[in-house]
């Protein structure tokens, strides 16, 4: 029997359209709604091909041959086409290729799909507001989209996702052109999003460390390891030639593992000072 308050994989892979060789093989994994999944790995791994099946744009607007069962919630992006798209936020790689290129200001990109939605002009407004000032762009609003800059047109894609209040935010590397202030502000944001699954791709492993619930690592299209950021991060094979977060590196220097655990080094800001404490009341 299906369980609805899940993100589900089972036996997933998929195969672009005349290529050989699977993308993603044999993917299982399940994790409960409303949690933040973060999902790493090098080149080729499969990562951004993933955010696509989740997103239901594989397999259908791009083809290829997908075996096995993707569910989110009561719903399969597979399956339930388009009325789970109506639900789900995508955020490109590429801010250009997500944005209208129809809107005159950065109000009207963001206004773009509560419009074609038939949103009241009032209720349009305030979302327009409330979302520019979340991703810190509301001195922007009434210039061109042209006019941004990387960082910005990455917020701005970010925005365009979100405000029709998806159930579901996938985003795929959404922070590569933003300033490090930039990526901070962005990842103390997305803390503070509720009652929406969101899964990022990201090369950013300290701050998906900080604000992850779950990792999932990909390796050659396989699903090697997932969990808590704590328990993937201490037990890494070599071969993966992950980057851990620096916290981690610090206290393994220092010999500072968990007090709860000892078999585990942290990999957050909070897990650290719990450790550094521990050890000066034991000096």
């Amino acid at each position: 029997m299906a369980n609805y308050q899940q993100l589900s994989l089972n036996h997933l892979s998929f195969t672009y359209q005349h290529d050989r060789n699977p993308v993603l093989d044999d993917l299982t994994v399940s994790v409960p709604l409303n949690r933040i999944i973060g999902i790493i790995g090098n080149h080729h791994a499969g990562k951004t091909t993933l955010c696509r099946v989740l997103a239901g744009i594989v397999p259908q607007i791009i083809s290829g041959k997908l075996t096995g069962d993707c569910q989110i919630g009561d719903q399969s992006p597979v399956r339930d086409w388009p009325a789970y798209n109506q639900q789900t936020g995508f955020v490109l790689q590429d801010p250009h290729s997500q944005l209208s290129g129809l809107a005159d200001t950065v109000a009207d990109e963001i206004a773009f799909d509560l419009l074609n939605h038939g949103v009241k002009e009032t209720d349009i407004q305030q979302r327009v507001t409330t979302v520019a000032a979340q991703l810190q762009l509301t001195a922007q609003l009434q210039q061109s989209p042209d006019s941004l800059s990387g960082g910005q047109l990455q917020r701005l894609a970010i925005a365009t996702a979100i405000v029709t209040h998806p159930n579901v935010l996938i985003l795929d590397d959404p922070t590569s052109e933003m300033d490090p202030q930039g990526r901070r502000d962005f990842f103390n944001w997305l803390k503070t999003v509720t009652h929406t699954t969101i899964v990022i791709v990201s090369n950013e492993i300290d701050e998906l460390c900080e604000t992850a619930d779950e990792l999932w690592i990909l390796e050659k299209g396989h699903l090697v390891s997932h969990g808590t950021p704590l328990q993937v991060m201490n037990h890494l094979n070599p071969e993966w030639q992950v980057t851990t977060p620096m916290v981690y590196q610090l206290a393994r220097l220092m010999n500072w593992p968990l007090a709860i655990k000892p078999t585990l080094f942290p990999v957050t800001l909070n897990q650290l000072r719990r450790c550094v404490n521990v050890n000066h009341s034991n000096q």
